[in-house]
This record gives structure tokens, C-alpha cells and sequence, in this order.
């Protein structure tokens, strides 16, 4: 019996014109050749190997990805449990996180239990594709088992009903939207290579290596050795009571370390009010505050473009008038191995106010730092930009897979 809900249409929204009649809708056992997943088992590791043990997390972006922190195993249990992969397999993610996809393209990969794999009869790449749907997805989502870790079972991979047209159709379909992705992948390599040229060009500016001249190209005079508390107030921040309603839901931005996530920050997930202000620790940052995360997670910054309040995860830095918090922000952020290693504590690392103010750093004039701060935003505003139309082009797949596909 065909699962009710998958099957919404026979036609889909968007079509070529060439193509007219129904979809027909097939389960996805019987356009596969085998449907299996990785070991079940603890592998031999071997770290000298040229094999790795991938799980779901290593499928990103519709490929394979290997990391640092991806294992190896060695030549003989790679062997013995890598028979099922073939040419155009395509992966996907069933324990843990759910619903990545990835094309197999004979890399030296070894699966473990929380990767399955489809080898269809033929035209992988419109499969590729069809499993990305949000049809899908949700379908998936909504057959996973597991209280604590979500689990996607094999059954529902075998059992799950698609609908397809023609092969002339989905060879139509795929060869389209594979256009697409290699854009999208462009697009990922041009924010990647820019992420890579800021980080190179800042640690050779922060050590001196390549230096920068004033209007006149005269050379700026010697840097001088200062301590953070010289350049900055180093401010910490606190939580209102959360069983008192007046203290939330006002008008005053408050943060916390999990919100740290971009270069510039504005609003928060909650709002404090006056009283909640009032009556705790927390403290009314101005625009400008460069705001650093120093409990558990330490060393992370964004600069706060209006006033606002943090808890106390952080301790935050207010610079005086002769730095520029451009400048500070992105020493910060090349050197959050100093913040790191000052850190302490048995529950969760931590780094206290006075520990911050300690920390030395080599410092320009204001006249320098203002130079170098706008030397690498301008590269900031670039890496925004094309992140904007990365943005653009994921949305323009998106409404695409819902359109081409019943």
C-alpha cells in the first residue's frame, strides 16, 4: 500500500515543457540495487592508514569531508567491510544527525552504523537530489526511533515511497539542479579561500611581518608593549532573577555565549527590562563593546552595534580612546590561544576579569590601528558579500526542490 504521506501529487509545479503525463510512485527498494549501512562494531584503528571511518557528521554539503578529527582504520578491516559501497552510491546520515546526503565517489572510506547507503539501479544523481526534499526529510524525521540519539531504521529507508518520471526527465532534472550545486560549491570555495587570506594576512600583520605606512608613506612609529587593562575596561555581566516576569521581556539586548556566532551582533534571543537591569549584575555596555565569551566556551567575540548586556559567560571590553575595537577585536580573535591557556576550573574553563587584563599585547598608534582595522574589514565586507549570495543560491535550490518534484 503506498504511504499516504508521500504521495501529494502526480505531477510536480515546475516543469520542463517538454515533459507532460503522471510520476509514477515506486518505493525506493525496488529502484535500489541494495540498501545497507556501515559497522556495527569497534573498528581496528590504525593511525599511519590511508583508510578513515566516516560518520554522518562527515557528510556535508553533499560530500564526503574529512577532518581532523576523522579516524583511520587499517587496510584489513577496510577491506573486510567496505563491499557494499559501489561507484555514485549515495550516503545518508541515519543516527545522531539525520537526513544528511552525500555522493560516494570512491574515496577510501570505511562506514560506520550511522551511515546508510542507497545503490540505485540507475540515475543516482536524481536520487541525490529527491532525498533532499523537504518531502522527504520530514517523512524521514517523522519515522525516527530513539528516545535520547534519533535513529532512522533501514526499514524506512527501503519502505520510503518517491515518485518519478521518465528517465529522459530525470536525467533533465539532475543535470539541472547538479549545475546549480556546482555553484553553490563555487561559492563555498571563494568564502573558504577568502577566510583563509584574512587569517594569513592578519597573523602577519599582528607579527609585524607586514606593516602598513601613513599618509605621507612614512613608516608608523615602533609598536609598544601594553597589557588589556591599559587599552580597555574589561566589564563582566550577570543574569536578573528568572522567576520574576518584570525583569524580562524589556527593552535592553542580553546575551550569551551561545549567541556569539558572527563578527557583529544586534539583537538577542531575550530582553531584559530596566529592573531587571536594576537589580542584578548585569551591566549597560555601549555600542562599540567588543563582547568575549569566557566561561566554557572562551575566546569567542562579536562587536555589539547597539547597547546592550551580557550574563556572566562573559567579560566584555569597553576600549579607551587610544584603541580602536576593530583592531582589538581581530587581535582577539588571532590570538584566543592566550585567553585559553590563563583559563581554569574543574567543572568548566574559565577565565576571570583579572586574568583578561593581564594579557599583554603589542600595540600601534591609533593612526596604525585604524588603518589595519580597515584594511581587514574590507575583507570582512567581502566574505559578507558573498556569503549574502551563497545565502541567495541555497534558498533558489531550496524552492527548486520543492517545485521539480512531486
Amino acid at each position: 500500500m503506498i504511504n499516504k504521506k508521500l504521495k501529494v501529487g502526480n505531477v510536480p509545479n515546475l516543469r520542463f515543457p517538454e515533459f507532460e503525463g503522471e510520476w509514477e510512485t515506486k518505493r525506493l527498494e525496488d529502484l535500489s540495487e541494495k540498501i545497507g549501512d556501515g559497522l556495527h562494531g569497534t573498528p581496528v584503528y590504525e593511525d599511519e592508514s590511508d583508510y578513515y571511518f566516516i560518520n554522518g557528521n562527515n557528510l556535508v554539503n553533499g560530500r564526503i569531508e574529512i577532518n581532523e578529527n576523522t579516524k583511520k582504520v587499517d587496510i584489513e578491516t577496510f577491506v573486510k567491510n567496505n563491499k557494499g559501497l559501489k561507484e555514485n552510491s549515495l550516503l545518508i546520515s541515519i543516527n545522531g544527525t539525520i537526513g544528511n546526503i552525500a555522493k560516494y565517489r570512491n574515496e577510501k572510506v570505511m562506514l560506520g552504523k550511522s551511515v546508510a547507503y542507497y545503490n540505485f539501479y540507475k540515475n543516482s544523481d536524481f536520487f541525490y537530489f529527491a532525498l533532499q526534499t523537504r518531502l522527504i526529510q520530514d517523512f524521514f524525521n517523522s519515522e525516527l526511533t530513539g528516545s535520547t540519539i534519533k535513529n532512522l531504521s533501514l526499514r524506512t529507508l527501503r519502505e520510503t515511497y518517491v515518485s518519478v518520471p521518465s528517465d529522459t526527465e530525470q536525467n533533465k532534472i539532475s543535470c539541472f539542479l547538479t549545475l546549480l550545486d556546482k555553484r553553490i560549491q563555487t561559492q563555498n570555495k571563494i568564502i573558504k579561500e577568502l577566510i583563509v587570506l584574512k587569517t594569513t594576512l592578519a597573523k602577519r600583520i599582528f607579527l609585524q611581518d607586514l606593516t602598513f605606512k601613513d599618509d605621507k608613506r612614512d613608516k608608523f612609529q615602533k609598536w609598544q608593549i601594553k597589557k588589556l587593562q591599559d587599552v580597555c575596561d574589561v566589564c563582566g555581566g550577570g543574569t536578573p532573577e528568572t522567576d520574576k516576569a518584570e525583569y524580562w521581556n524589556g527593552n535592553i539586548q542580553w546575551f550569551t555565549p551561545t549567541e556569539i556566532k558572527s563578527n557583529y551582533i544586534s539583537r538577542s534571543e531575550r530582553t531584559i527590562s530596566e529592573l531587571g537591569l536594576k537589580n542584578s549584575s548585569a551591566k549597560l555596555l555601549p555600542k562599540g563593546t567588543i563582547l568575549l565569551t569566557t566561561r566554557a566556551t572562551i575566546g569567542e567575540v562579536s562587536i555589539a552595534l547597539e547597547e546592550c548586556t551580557t550574563n556572566q559567560g562573559f567579560q566584555s571590553l569597553i576600549t579607551k580612546k587610544d584603541c580602536n575595537n576593530i583592531f582589538l577585536f581581530n587581535w582577539l580573535k588571532m590570538n584566543k590561544y592566550k585567553l585559553v591557556k590563563r583559563a581554569n576550573g574543574s567543572t568548566f574553563s574559565e577565565i576571570s576579569k583579572s586574568e583578561i587584563e593581564k594579557i599583554e599585547i603589542v600595540f600601534p598608534s591609533i593612526e596604525e590601528q585604524t588603518k589595519i582595522a580597515n584594511f581587514l574589514s574590507s575583507i570582512d565586507s567581502k566574505i559578507d558579500n558573498e556569503t549574502q549570495l551563497l545565502k541567495k543560491l541555497e534558498v533558489q535550490k531550496k524552492f527548486l526542490l520543492q517545485q521539480l518534484f512531486v
